[in-house]
């Protein structure tokens, strides 16, 4: 293809190459019967025909008539297969016939852009109303959908929160539907997984039953995971994996090359192609500061991600639709379906953290029937060193399922009091054990109050419930210059936010000269030039508390999972050249007094053998080295993020790898029931790598709170593999000083 040959040819200027292309051609679904074969109504029948659509796939039509059974059901395909109409048309049959749906989408944004999708179908229709009912909703509006509820109405979680707390005319609305769909399920992992879960509950108060319609073309979902999202038993109808259509992939080995550079110069390339971009990081200041390279490169990429204001994403949304913008850099915030219209190509500027969010960026390429191109960038990481060694294995990998935590306590405190609030007593005899562990938290810290076994709301429990957020269980964190110019969240604002650090916002660079977290304010203040450098955080890591709530063990080693409360002391910072090739420090600024957060979440601790002929260091260079390898193999085998995972480990031989979302978010849970693979692929890692003794290829963690310092490849090498040969560690207790 010329594209390719032209990126390739460029791609000399740097010494990077592409290291392996892989063609996707995805087949339509199975067919299955004509619209006169089904027993939908006319009405509906001749309306899908008038749209162009004849016959219904098989797995559709599974769906169908799953759904009009009163079936509990997930319907996983992939884009474009048509899953919209998979559960849209059962519904417009049962609105038919006076039975109402609600459609719940992950964000405002994305359920008013499916309005217009759904629209489309009902022109045929005209008896049946939808509407949306979100915070945008104006009071006139409101008032009539209250009076007059549609026969689908589409909202949000966050919506649903609030409302059943604080409006009795929205909650029955809301509890008066008969049907409720959860549209992109693959969006409800970690945090916002544990808060659906809790708010279908209170739709459902609690245990009461409730039918439940879920779809996502990009999980691995299973009747446990239904039943542990939805808190309903429910089947799983399967239509294909892949999306529909053509696209080619690409890997590029960047051969040392800073990924973001690398990135930068190759949406610079595209764009000037004529071709509509969209690169792909992870990190909020990733997406700031590639964007901010790219302007060397001639290319104008605005940014968009969460923490900035939500005016500045709408604008960014609104240009690409109508071709004003030819190229974006954004976090996850744009992996959703959100109309930005055709793309032709989406830059990968670093290996997404699982292969569902893989094929959810790759699948904004090339929609609407035409050819897609994506690019991913493998870096000096051990993860995109594995996949550069296996690249056929990177398109073969199986979908994970998303992983969230049901008994995050921090998450129970929020829905425990918005369901207090919503009731203004309850007895709690009628709470469910986790949901009285939480009110008696409240209890507690004075948000609920407790008289003759019942719990009672106060003006505490309104102003915790309206601070409260669907998208964290951290406190937030202002940044503010002479306004709020955005947030970030507990413990990450800790990372981002310390004193002397650079933020980004938009493109534009603060200084951060101040972080209270009494007060949970961050001030900046601008700064007109650019300084040339960047800053990453120092810090360690102490376990004040763990409460084990179940053991195993892993290759002979005893492997412990449970509750922890750990503290992160922040104690400065190193300065990195912007433009350097390599990451070297170029200053060390240590602060007087640590900055300290202490939290609760979940993790594993591992207990390691020792070596009979390694010192103190030797030891601690082993068990360090594996440590962030386990993290890194957490990536393939759990799905985990650069920053769902974090670790501590100790000269006793424990190492520590837990949820790094305030109350935990699921991963750990997930890499201990998969910790033997994990150990499979760290062995990989250590041993596939050339260096000396460590490097960014296989040992190094860019998120390492010590820069970094005391690893060792070879002896975490000789390590892991005495543990795979089946030697046992014994079940002493953690000793000496931990490092991170």
């Amino acid at each position: 293809m010329q594209v390719l040959d032209k990126i390739s040819e460029s791609l000399k200027v740097f010494g990077a190459q592409i290291a392996h292309v892989y063609t996707e051609t995805a087949l339509d679904p199975e067919i299955g019967p004509p619209l006169d074969d089904t027993n939908l109504d006319k009405r509906i029948v001749n309306g899908l025909e008038k749209l162009g659509i004849q016959r219904l796939y098989k797995y559709q039509y599974e769906s169908i008539s799953s759904i009009l059974n009163g079936e509990n059901v997930a319907i996983i395909s992939g884009t474009g297969t048509g899953k919209t109409e998979a559960f849209l048309i059962p519904l417009l049959e049962l609105a038919l016939k006076g039975e109402r749906s609600v459609l719940i989408y992950p964000t405002k944004a994305l359920a008013r852009d499916q309005l217009s999708r759904i629209n489309w179908l009902l022109n045929f229709l005209p008896e049946i109303k939808v509407d949306v009912l979100d915070g945008d909703t104006d009071r006139a509006k409101r008032q009539k959908i209250y009076e007059d509820p549609p026969e689908i109405l589409i909202t949000n979680p966050d919506m649903i929160h609030v409302g059943l707390a604080l409006s009795p005319n929205f909650r029955q609305v809301i509890r008066g539907a008969d049907h409720y769909v959860i549209d992109e399920m693959h969006v409800y992992d970690g945090v916002l997984g544990s808060h659906l879960r809790r708010i279908l509950d209170r739709i459902r108060e609690l245990n009461g039953p409730i039918h439940v319609i879920g779809a996502s073309g990009t999980i691995e979902a299973t009747p446990l995971l239904f039943n542990e999202l939805f808190g309903v038993d429910g089947k799983i109808v399967r239509g294909v994996n892949r999306r529909r259509g053509m696209a080619i992939h690409a890997l590029i080995d960047s051969k040392g090359v800073s990924r973001w550079t690398l990135s930068s110069y190759l949406a610079g390339l595209l764009v000037k192609e004529g071709l509509k971009t969209l690169v792909f990081v992870d990190s909020q200041q990733m997406a700031e500061r590639l964007a901010k390279i790219a302007e060397r490169f001639g290319a104008n990429l605005a940014v968009h991600r969460a923490g900035i204001l939500p005016k500045e994403r709408m604008e960014v949304e609104e240009k690409l639709r109508n071709g004003e913008l030819h190229g974006v850099v954004a976090t996850p915030t744009l992996e959703l379906g959100i109309d930005i219209g055709s793309l032709d190509v989406v830059v990968m500027a670093e290996n997404p953290p699982s292969y569902p969010k893989y094929i959810q960026r790759a699948g904004r390429a090339g929609r609407r029937d035409k050819l897609g191109l994506i690019f991913t960038v493998l870096g000096d990481s051990p993860i995109d060193n594995y996949f550069l060694r296996r690249p056929s294995e990177f398109f073969s990998r199986k979908l994970t399922p998303i992983t969230f935590d049901n008994s995050n306590m921090e998450v129970l405190k929020v829905h425990t009091a918005a369901f207090i609030l919503e009731k203004l007593g309850v007895n709690m005899n009628t709470l469910p054990d986790l949901w009285r562990r939480a009110a008696e938290e409240l209890k507690k810290e004075g948000i609920i109050a407790c008289e003759n076994k019942v719990y009672y709301s106060t003006s505490s429990t309104r102003e915790f419930v309206r601070k409260s957020s669907l998208r964290s269980s951290g406190p937030i964190v202002k940044v503010v210059e002479q306004r709020k110019i955005g947030e970030r969240e507990l413990p990450a604002a800790l990372y981002d936010l310390y004193p002397g650090s650079l933020y980004m916002v938009s493109k534009r660079t603060y200084e951060v000269k101040s972080l209270d977290l009494r007060s949970l304010e961050a001030r900046v203040v601008k700064i007109e030039q650019d300084k040339g450098y960047y800053t990453k955080p120092l810090y360690s890591v102490d376990i004040k508390e763990f409460k084990e709530t179940e053991s195993r063990k892993v290759l002979g080693l005893p492997a412990k999972y449970g509750e922890l409360t750990v503290t992160v002391f922040v104690t400065g910072y190193v300065v990195y050249d912007y433009y350097s090739k390599r990451e070297k420090p170029v200053n060390e600024v240590q602060y007087d007094n640590p900055i300290e957060f202490t939290y609760n979440t979940k993790g594993i601790i591992i207990k390691h053998p020792a070596m009979d002929d390694w010192d103190l260091l030797s030891s601690m260079e082993a068990y360090h080295a594996t440590e962030h390898v386990l993290i890194s193999a957490g990536r393939v085998v759990a799905g985990a993020s650069l920053t769902d995972l974090s670790g501590i480990s100790y000269p006793s031989g424990h190492v520590v790898i837990y949820d790094s979302s305030v109350g935990g978010n699921g991963v750990s849970r997930l890499l201990y029931s998969r910790l033997e693979s994990a150990y499979d692929i760290a062995l990989d890692i250590v041993k596939g790598c050339d260096c000396e003794d460590g490097c960014p290829k296989c040992v190094y963690d860019p998120y390492c709170g010590n820069n970094n310092r005391v690893l060792s490849r070879k002896k975490s090498l000789r390590l892991i593999d005495y543990v795979i040969k089946g030697e046992e560690a014994d079940d002493s207790p953690i000793e000496g000083k931990s490092v991170r």
